[in-house]
C-alpha cells in the first residue's frame, strides 16, 4: 500500500488542501491504527518533520474531524484519541495494556427515555481485560 497515495486522495476526497504536514499526519494515521494522542503523533513524526509544531498537528487534526476523516474517542476520558476508522464501531480499552481494539456493532440509536433528543454522535467504550493479556 502506497500510504502517501492514498493520504493525497483521502485529503482531495474531502476537499482538503495537502500541504506537507496533513500528508504526513494523514499518513501517520493511515501506519498506526492504535488510536493515537496528537501528542503521540507529534512525537512519531517530529524527527522526520522537524518543522512540525503541536499547534499544527492539533489544527491537522480538528480539520480532520470536522471534515469527518477522523474520529475522536476518549479511551480514558482525559485524552482525544484519534481513528480513521469511521464506521459505526465500538472500542474495547484494556486495563491491563492499554490497548485499544475496534469492534463492530449494529445499535443504531435507539434507546429508551431518549425519544425527543437530538444524539449527535456515539461512542460505546468497553473495558475489561484483552486475550493477550488474559493469556500471559
Amino acid at each position: 500500500m502506497n500510504e502517501k497515495l492514498d493520504a493525497l486522495k483521502l485529503l482531495e476526497e474531502h476537499g482538503i488542501k495537502p500541504s506537507f504536514q496533513r500528508v504526513k499526519v494523514l499518513e501517520y494515521l493511515i501506519l498506526h491504527d492504535t488510536h493515537p494522542t496528537a501528542d503521540d503523533i507529534y512525537k512519531g513524526l517530529i524527527d522526520e518533520v522537524p518543522i512540525l509544531s503541536k499547534a499544527t498537528v492539533y489544527n491537522t487534526l480538528n480539520l480532520f474531524s470536522k471534515q469527518k476523516i477522523v474520529n475522536t474517542m476518549s479511551a480514558d476520558n482525559q485524552e482525544t484519541r484519534y481513528d480513521l476508522l469511521m464506521d459505526e464501531h465500538g472500542h474495547f480499552v484494556c486495563d491491563s495494556c492499554g490497548e485499544i481494539f475496534n469492534f463492530p456493532y449494529l445499535y443504531k440509536n435507539r434507546y429508551e427515555g431518549l425519544e425527543d433528543f437530538n444524539i449527535k454522535k456515539e461512542e460505546i467504550v468497553l473495558r475489561g481485560t484483552c486475550s493477550k493479556c488474559l493469556q500471559k
